[in-house]
């Protein structure tokens, strides 16, 4: 069984997600609107925000377990934190299952994911969902998720890239995005959805479910996937 997959993520009106002053307390007002029980993000959105996580060294001390299962403090209603991984990127993973906003965290990894890599995960209490090859089988992970932890509800966290993989899988339910009263221009690669050999086969039609005017004259949209 899949969980139900939100994409929620702010943007400018020429769709840039970069060089905003995002209202980083109104973003994560408007996201607890689902109260999920999971938030998926990908390793690329975790480095930028804690280039730490690179660092398997500061995980030194750290053992499984350790203060009890799940993240220190955190309300046993909190979502889990699922971090999609198949390269090894974040051997500092367990430094999350400290924070008090998700219960635990969970790297979700391939069969080609180093063994070294996945043997630091499990020494550290962070536990692994290996699907797919070289990549992370979507697919597989979601229903793991599921079935293994009981996710009904998962909200994307992430950029570009992960949300154009779960659409081109079919797998996103509704898509939610506010839209800045601002053009930022340039060139970027950061992008709500990222997709570079997308073709015309690989629209995906949606349907308007609510629209609300913010104070600031933002636009907070909220689709349904029709197509996927």
């Amino acid at each position: 069984m899949l969980p139900r997959v939100i994409v929620h993520n702010e943007m400018s009106l020429d769709a840039r997600m970069d060089g905003l002053d995002v209202d980083m307390g109104r973003f994560y007002t408007l996201a607890g609107t689902w109260h999920e029980d999971c938030t998926l993000v990908g390793s690329e959105t975790l480095l930028a925000g804690m280039p730490e996580l690179a660092d398997a060294d500061a995980l030194v001390g750290l053992a499984a377990g350790e203060g009890g299962h799940g993240a220190a403090g955190a309300s046993p209603d909190a979502p889990l934190l699922a971090a999609v991984d198949s390269r090894g990127r974040l051997p500092g993973l367990g430094q999350l299952r400290d924070q008090p906003y998700w219960r635990d965290v969970i790297a979700l990894c391939a069969k080609n994911t180093s063994p070294t890599h996945l043997e630091l995960l499990r020494a550290n209490g962070v536990a692994a969902i290996v699907t797919g090859e070289a990549r992370v089988d979507l697919r597989r992970a979601l229903e793991a998720l599921a079935d293994e932890h009981a996710v009904r509800s998962v909200r994307v966290d992430a950029g570009g890239a992960l949300v154009g993989a779960l659409l081109r899988e079919g797998l996103v339910n509704e898509v939610s995005v506010v839209v800045e009263p601002r053009l930022v221009g340039g060139e970027s690669h950061r992008w709500l959805v990222r997709a570079a050999d997308a073709g015309p086969g690989d629209v995906v039609t949606l349907k308007l479910r609510e629209l609300e005017r913010l104070d600031d004259d933002a636009l907070w949209l909220r689709y349904d996937v029709v197509s996927r």
